[in-house]
């Protein structure tokens, strides 16, 4: 199963926004957090890395790669069951209709993230949270070995952050790659890795490392209150 490998990449959008170039190798299983204030290029490296947009300089090689985008930017009137068998749809390309199988797949998708229940309802009348699980559950039932993720825990409430955390959990330990963006300095720290981007630069570190005080003070211009994953005191 192939990985992700970055070589002199820049990624960047009009106007001459420009990030610094990556050398990264990402394994399969790996979960990325990808941090840094706004404006600083996340969901442009992320659509960069899906293939929406083109690299200035460099080369990426991946393997098949899916992008969610942020909580509430996808609306759909399908029901949770039909939106998530549509991950399939790419297997039904000489057919406009679903099979059985692809909607058995939804549903096991669905229970095993605990939200079935929510099979039959109206995808634009699930909260926010649901939603989310329901777009993950479509993660799994696509062959998409490359997981993008645009801000999975903005707009949650705790609950619902931690089953989408452990979704994204699940989908790494299928093997697949997660990258996921985030202000939520906590997850950051149960990463494996953390990107952070900023004002000409993009590091890679260990959380340890990336959420260290002086890194989160360079980054975002504030002093960190507390350990991100257990709010202890920072010495």
């Amino acid at each position: 199963m192939s990985g992700l490998r970055l070589k002199g990449l820049v990624a960047g959008r009009g106007g001459g926004f420009r990030l610094p170039p990556l050398d990264q190798i990402v394994e399969p299983g790996e979960i990325i957090a990808l941090i840094g204030p706004n404006g600083a290029g996340k969901t442009t490296l992320l659509k960069t890395l899906a293939g929406l947009l083109a690299p200035m300089e460099g080369s990426i090689v991946r393997p098949r790669a899916a992008w969610l985008p942020p909580p509430g930017v996808v609306q759909a009137g399908f029901s949770a069951l039909h939106l998530t068998a549509l991950g399939r749809s790419h297997l039904r390309r000489w057919s406009s209709g679903l099979a059985a199988a692809d909607l058995d797949a939804a549903r096991a998708a669905l229970d095993r993230l605990d939200v079935g229940h929510l099979a039959d309802r109206p995808f634009d009348r699930l909260s926010s949270g649901q939603q989310q699980l329901v777009l993950i559950a479509r993660l799994f039932v696509q062959d998409a070995r490359l997981c993008l993720l645009d801000e999975p825990l903005a707009l949650l409430d705790p609950a619902h952050a931690r089953a989408v955390e452990a979704a994204i959990r699940a989908l790494a330990v299928e093997g697949r790659i997660v990258i996921a963006s985030t202000h939520h300095l906590p997850f950051a720290a149960r990463a494996d890795r953390v990107l952070a981007l900023g004002p000409d630069r993009a590091d890679m570190a260990a959380p340890a490392r990336a959420l260290a005080p002086d890194r989160i003070r360079a980054l975002f211009g504030v002093d960190a209150g507390g350990c991100p994953c257990c709010g202890q005191p920072l010495s």
